[in-house]
């Protein structure tokens, strides 16, 4: 799924993108988001704007979308399947001009059928809409990520 060479060139995308985040107030609140995104709870419906989605621009499931609480539910499935644990940690934020917020953060999985731990970096560009998070979109490409909100790389 990743190799060292492809870890390495995210690793530099990913210090670079950290160098001009803010790792402050705002990212506490992005956080609180993500736990409970973690605890997939009750309270997840009340976060999740009714026309949420998820798109992934990864390596490990490229160009799925998934749409509605039904949509995350599917989401973690799929996660489930590829991965013994996962779990995102968010580390910084970039705000684009239009709303949109470019999460940067790593991703610390153990895969199932090696049973290795790997800590990769990965981006999610939110956005949100009547104060509820109405689609991410994850990426294996900071880059990526960035350009998506015409961020400079």
């Amino acid at each position: 799924m990743y190799d060292q060479h492809d870890v390495e060139t995210l690793e530099r995308q990913f210090n670079a993108a950290m160098e001009e985040a803010d790792t402050g107030s705002s990212l506490d609140a992005v956080r609180r988001i993500y736990d409970e995104i973690d605890r997939g709870g009750a309270g997840l419906e009340a976060l999740l704007h009714p026309d949420f989605q998820i798109r992934m621009e990864t390596v490990f499931i490229d160009g799925k979308t998934y749409k509605g609480l039904r949509g995350f539910k599917n989401w973690r499935g799929d996660m489930e399947e590829l991965f013994e644990s996962d779990s995102f940690k968010p580390e910084g934020l970039r705000a684009a001009a239009d709303g949109r917020w470019v999460v940067l953060g790593r991703l610390q999985i153990t895969q199932k059928e090696s049973g290795d731990d790997l800590d990769v970096p990965l981006a999610h560009v939110l956005e949100q809409r009547d104060r509820k998070v109405a689609s991410f979109t994850a990426y294996s490409e900071i880059s990526a990520a960035l350009e998506s909100v015409g961020l400079p790389v």
